[in-house]
């Protein structure tokens, strides 16, 4: 049985060696690296999340890249009740990226996320499930963006 799993295990090592898996972040190219500048407009807590996350800091440097991020948040009724009372919730949050070399676009993305979720009598445990559910969506969009700037 031991020889059994021991030759499992060394067919796994090679199939996996040779399947070209590599690493999300260990990018080829690293844009973020190169980005000199970023103008932030919208919503100021999810620039700033982003901002800090990306590790984005103004730079004096001339050449390289600007970065442009609009972000915006919406929560939304979703649906309603046969007394008129809400039920369902929508968070949205979306995020507009422009990648600019010398005032010219390079590449331009705009991400979204939304999540549905039901109304609670509390109104406290609703802002708190409300405030987890936005940082849970930017943490998805931050990865996207994360992708999207690696080559």
């Amino acid at each position: 049985m031991n020889i059994i799993k021991k030759l499992f295990f060394y067919i796994l090592l090679i199939t996996l060696g040779s399947c070209g898996y590599e690493p999300i972040y260990s990018g080829k190219i690293n844009i973020i690296s190169s980005i000199q500048d970023f103008q932030i407009e919208g919503d100021k807590n999810l620039n700033r999340k982003i901002i800090s996350s990306l590790n984005l800091k103004k730079q004096n440097k001339t050449g390289g890249y600007k970065l442009t991020i609009n972000s915006s948040k919406e929560i939304a009724v979703a649906a309603k009740d046969a007394a008129g009372n809400i039920s369902v919730y929508r968070t949205s949050v979306t995020v507009k990226v422009s990648l600019l070399n010398n005032n010219k676009i390079v590449k331009e993305k705009s991400f979204s996320s939304s999540f549905a979720y039901s109304n609670t009598e509390n109104k406290f445990d609703l802002s708190q499930y409300q405030r987890n559910i936005e940082k849970n969506l930017i943490d998805e969009i931050i990865e996207e963006i994360y992708i999207f700037l690696t080559l």
